[in-house]
């Protein structure tokens, strides 16, 4: 699921908001700096993180993968933004993978990173998503996935190029045997997640405007 920079801003512009939901936020590491290093997609017992997966999986137990350490994610995220062609994402690089799975049903999480141009109008918001703002960051939900799209001003040489971009998060759900309709609790879910691992990969990146260190103040936002 795609959504691009323009539409997320242009859907933020012209819509109020109906409700905030502050959440809290607990800590988005395991407390092992090594393992941290290693596997970016790690995810304590009883943190926030957990339960949103829990919850959106509607399942107790299931299995993290992690597609790339956090330092070949955070290379191949550099990479991918000197490379973008002039109003083009870039390549998104797979990141984390939770998933349930027994013989009657299944369900997965998918979250990948890559860099969306400020001004595209590749992908149209769909009337059934919802809008969020908090933090600087513009998010869109959907039945299917999530985006994120948030200001990441990278140190160093990238400075400059990262300043007319905007690092994007895209997750995707997937469930079988059919895909359940997601009411405003299941989007807010979804965007509070995604929230928290975007973090992650800004936190690694070194992003130096700090644009999630904040606990996420969800504003659901609806179109008149």
């Amino acid at each position: 699921m795609r959504t691009s920079s323009r539409d997320v801003m242009k859907t933020l512009g012209r819509s109020t908001a109906a409700l905030v939901c502050v959440l809290s936020l607990a800590s988005c590491t395991s407390g092992d700096s090594e393992a941290e290093a290693a596997n970016p997609c790690g995810i304590s017992a009883s943190s926030e993180e957990e339960a949103l997966v829990r919850g959106i999986l509607a399942t107790e137990d299931f299995e993290t993968k992690a597609y790339k350490s956090t330092s070949a994610l955070v290379d191949k995220t550099k990479w991918a933004v000197q490379r973008m062609r002039p109003g083009k994402d870039s390549y998104f690089n797979a990141a984390c993978r939770y998933e349930m799975d027994d013989r009657q049903r299944g369900a997965y999480a998918i979250f990948s990173f890559g860099w969306s141009p400020r001004a595209t109008s590749d992908v149209p918001v769909s009337p059934s998503s919802a809008s969020y703002a908090w933090n600087g960051a513009g998010g869109v939900a959907s039945d299917s996935g999530a985006t994120l799209l948030v200001q990441c001003d990278l140190p160093g040489e990238l400075g400059a190029q990262s300043r007319n971009v905007r690092l994007s998060a895209d997750a995707m759900f997937s469930f079988r045997p059919s895909r359940p309709v997601a009411d405003q609790a299941t989007k807010d879910q979804r965007m509070t997640l995604t929230y928290l691992m975007t973090r992650r990969v800004t936190e690694a990146l070194g992003c130096e405007n700090k644009p999630l260190a904040k606990a996420p103040v969800v504003k659901p936002l609806s179109t008149p």
